[in-house]
């Protein structure tokens, strides 16, 4: 009895066709299979078969068909599977006994971007630098982990305006290891929110309250194992962070890889690692006037040496010395004069 054939893939290294477990003493039946060219294109069709197999009536097999491809394969954007079955008994063929299933052809993809060790991570400002700003650089890291070249495009996201007011300026998206690599960029309004009430919850700068810079850095091929470093680099302004009255806010910016998805798919549960974002601390302190600690200082201390005085003065220190140093000038101005207490005659 023939029970499958299909048509051979470009690239496939290997087919595995097999009973479940589950189908009682259909185990022990023998499956052999054959792959031979079909036509001269270089298509091959693959025969399973089951021999000295009574198939009663009502009974039901279900084979589990598994394919190994090569990651470099082309296979197109469409697969036809055909699968037929015939017996020695000569069962005309009907609708019944071939099935056909077009299937989408997707390739898996493993790409990762993620932040970049060396970046601006904080930045602090007084009231009086207000006006003015400072460098800022974030960088990524974008990585090709598959086994399959493919073209792709790496967006960015920098918050550039805040109510109508600069908050990164001069932007500029740079590739050192292919300065010739362009990119270009577009600016996205800001969604008509709340911007105030947004913030006030959750003190973070991103392009759901901000007006953005998008740039988008396409790269034909990117290659197996290959790693692309990019780098945002500008000038953070201070004076948009009076507006949401908060002294600490983070500054985010973003980067996803994007591809054809018609074409390609990312390995299953690693679509996370296709977005990435990168955060810069921008805090306002106060700065201390030392001028009332200093002449407050001045002033306790001739207070404290006032009442010092004082009290030194009311429980007679000042008289006394004034009388003991009154009394030691005395004794030193008499002999300076020539005269001297003459002393009493000695009785003999």
């Amino acid at each position: 009895e023939e029970l499958w054939s299909r048509p051979y893939l470009p690239g496939q290294s290997r087919h595995l066709l097999q009973l479940p477990r589950k189908q009682g003493q259909l185990r022990s039946l023998h499956l052999t299979c054959d792959s031979a060219p079909v036509g001269s294109q270089g298509t091959w069709s693959t025969s399973c078969r089951i021999n000295h197999l009574i198939f009663r009536g009502g009974a039901q097999i279900t084979f589990l068909a598994t394919f190994d491809v090569s990651p470099k394969a082309v296979l197109g954007d469409r697969l036809l599977l055909t699968a037929n079955v015939s017996s020695e008994n000569n069962t005309p063929r009907t609708s019944k006994t071939t099935f056909q299933l077009e299937l989408p052809v997707k390739y898996a993809v493993y790409t990762v971007v993620s932040s970049h060790e060396q970046f601006t991570k904080y930045l602090n400002f007084s009231e009086s630098e207000e006006k003015e700003s400072h460098v800022a650089m974030h960088r990524y890291q974008v990585n090709n982990l598959g086994q399959r070249d493919l073209p792709v495009s790496i967006n960015f996201w920098v918050p550039v305006e805040l109510n109508q007011e600069a908050v990164w300026m001069d932007v500029e998206v740079s590739h050192p290891q292919n300065p010739s690599l362009r990119c270009s960029s577009e600016k996205i309004a800001p969604p008509a929110s709340d911007f105030l009430a947004h913030i006030q919850k959750n003190p973070v700068l991103d392009c759901s309250i901000a007006g953005c810079l998008r740039f988008r850095c396409d790269v034909p091929s990117f290659s197996v194992q290959e790693e692309l470093d990019f780098t945002l680099k500008g000038n953070l302004s201070f004076g948009w962070v009076r507006q949401i009255l908060q002294k600490k806010v983070s500054v985010v910016s973003v980067a996803e890889i994007t591809f054809d998805t018609s074409v390609y798919s990312q390995l299953p549960g690693q679509e996370a690692f296709m977005r990435a974002q990168t955060t810069t601390v921008l805090e306002k302190y106060k700065v201390h006037n030392p001028t009332p600690l200093i002449v407050g200082s001045s002033i306790g201390g001739l207070l404290l040496l006032a009442l010092i005085t004082a009290v030194l003065y009311k429980v007679g220190f000042f008289k006394r010395q004034y009388k003991e140093m009154m009394e030691e000038a005395n004794g030193q101005i008499a002999p300076e004069n020539g005269t001297q207490t003459p002393s009493p005659p000695s009785e003999k």
